[in-house]
């Protein structure tokens, strides 16, 4: 919802001022509300792996497409055409497609917010100016105050094994989530998988959006978007920078 942390801030303030004039807020973050996702998030918080020990996302893919720049096209149109190479359109690939996966880790954790962030990447194979100025591979580690820890490791580059999941440990079982579809399952004292039926997470979450309006109970997905999105934006200051950033530092 942000590309740096003067945004998330306004958009922090916009989610305040929407809960006090009682106004539904959503955001993109549909994984939420996933049936199958719903169903393991709600074990896990409730215990069914024990207390959350770790947490690890790993989502490496193939590179993104892009669009040869054409006579009439304005600096700026060119950039607005391939806006996810761009970081202060998109705030990186960690901001504009790894926040999905770093949001389930913020889900398991209870929404809690780290501490504190380290983090590598860089551009290994984005060497031609035509990607911009993002990069093609990161690695953050989250530390909460507990002293747990949570990684995202992510690539963008092609040739390479690929991989879209979500591992939760815990002191009495692990949690599995194959992002992209309804393979989840728990295993260890109190094994589970999911059976339950398929949904279409944004169609889902627009009838409970409409259904909020019309019933006069707003819901408001405001802070943990923010909070979501601050996560990803303070795992690439930590990356660009090489320096371990704290929460407050970073917003």
């Amino acid at each position: 919802v942000a590309v740096d942390a003067p945004g998330i801030r306004k958009v922090l303030d916009a989610a305040k001022k929407a809960k006090a004039k009682n106004l539904s807020l959503v955001s993109g973050f549909t994984f939420r509300y996933d049936n199958s996702k719903r169903a393991l998030f709600e074990r896990v918080l409730g215990g069914s792996i024990g207390e959350v020990v770790a947490v690890s996302s790993t989502r490496n893919q193939g590179d993104l497409g892009f669009q040869p720049r054409k006579a009439a096209w304005t600096d700026m149109e060119y950039q607005l055409r391939n806006w996810y190479y761009q970081n202060w359109l998109s705030g990186d690939y960690l901001v504009e497609m790894i926040v999905h996966s770093i949001d389930l880790m913020s889900w398991a954790m209870g929404d809690k917010l780290p501490v504190r962030a380290t983090g590598t990447g860089g551009r290994q194979v984005r060497t031609d100016e035509k990607f911009g100025n993002i990069y093609d591979h990161f690695a953050i580690e989250y530390e909460y105050d507990s002293g747990i820890r949570s990684i995202s490791f992510s690539r963008q580059q092609p040739g390479c094994s690929n991989r879209n999941s979500l591992e939760i440990f815990g002191t009495q079982g692990n949690a599995f989530v194959n992002i992209g579809t309804s393979n989840h399952e728990i295993t260890g004292k109190n094994k589970w998988t999911y059976t339950g039926e398929k949904n279409n997470p944004y169609q889902t979450q627009h009838d409970e959006l409409f259904a909020s309006i019309r019933s006069g109970k707003p819901m408001n997905d405001g802070v943990h978007m923010a909070n979501s999105t601050m996560m990803a934006i303070l795992g690439r200051m930590a990356a660009y920078s090489g320096q371990t950033l704290t929460w407050e530092e970073a917003l």
